[in-house]
């Protein structure tokens, strides 16, 4: 075709095709996660794969909007090679296979999980999802509630009816606590608690309700926990154990190398440390400790992955 120009013309031209190619073709990284870490982990993994676009979604709406975006119609040159995710609305596109078909088995590529959370059932079955930390929910109690809460059914009582806190709806927050509220209730009539529970933007909101005493309990990660010095509130881990919300990630089938060694770096020591110690999360290699505030009550209301998927 392009044989009738002169050569250096023609070398030239076929320099900028290759160039133009390699920017349409720039790898995409979708990255959602707490947002204690994520500006912090963005920034690494922007360091070491600088020519990667990154898609960092400002909120849980704007994420569930992408993924409708990208997922109902699959096109796989508009897939992100990798997506970092809490959101468990994901688990309705993998049950697809126009989706299932454009992500590879990346079940045996990563490091195995941890002992002790495998021992507690923590694996992924499914060959597409690995998990990248676990994200432990706590209660934050208002010091001055009598007789606060020692267990998450006590929640259920009617005199916490309209004194409990959450994030915004749409985060994962919010679905994963209804949800597992709801296994624990074990099919008792509790739409009068789901329909009381009231609702804030961000996680801060939360704190600041439940430190002003304008509600008896917020819901948050183990985290926020750490905002809390020299306020009026109490965090505590009730006897079922904490919810766990699990990080997964996905990869495209075609991923470059350069998505593959943003991968690898996520599961390595100095990631995963940072995810323990400075994002109080539960890392999943074996060499990384559990965050300070569980290692003397390492104890999750979890039972399995399939669990997990039927309850979202």
């Amino acid at each position: 075709m392009y044989d009738s120009f002169p050569a250096k013309i023609n070398e030239r031209f076929k320099i900028l095709l290759t160039i133009n190619e390699r920017i349409k073709m720039k790898s995409k990284i979708h990255l959602f996660v707490p947002i204690n870490i994520g500006r912090n982990l963005e920034s690494l993994l922007k360091r070491k794969a600088p020519d990667t676009e990154f898609i960092t979604p400002a909120s849980s709406a704007e994420e569930l909007k992408y993924f409708a975006k990208i997922f109902d119609n699959p096109v796989k040159e508009k897939l992100p090679e990798l997506i970092v995710t809490l959101q468990a609305e994901i688990f309705k596109y993998f049950k697809r296979d126009e989706v299932r078909e454009h992500f590879d088995n990346i079940n045996n590529i990563f490091p195995d999980l941890r002992k002790d959370l495998t021992a507690l059932d923590f694996n992924s079955t499914s060959p597409f999802i690995k998990p990248l930390l676990f994200v432990p929910l706590i209660m934050l109690i208002n010091k001055d509630v009598k007789n606060p809460p020692t267990s998450w059914n006590e929640l259920f009582k009617k005199r916490f009816r309209g004194k409990i806190l959450l994030p915004d709806i749409h985060t994962p927050v919010s679905v994963s606590f209804n949800a597992l509220m709801k296994d624990m209730a074990k099919g008792e009539n509790t739409d009068d608690f789901f329909t009381s529970l009231k609702h804030s933007g961000l996680p801060f909101d939360v704190i600041t309700g439940v430190n002003k005493g304008f509600y008896d309990i917020g819901i948050l990660p183990l985290p926020f926990a750490r905002y809390n010095m020299g306020k009026n509130i109490e965090t505590f881990i009730p006897d079922e154990g904490a919810i766990i919300l699990p990080q997964m990630m996905f990869m495209r089938k075609d991923a470059s190398e350069a998505t593959k060694e943003v991968a690898r770096n996520l599961f390595g020591k100095n990631i995963q440390r940072f995810f323990s110690q400075l994002g109080a999360l539960i890392p999943v290699i074996e060499e990384i400790p559990l965050p300070v505030e569980l290692k003397d009550k390492p104890k999750f209301y979890w039972e399995n992955w399939e669990w997990y998927q039927n309850l979202m």
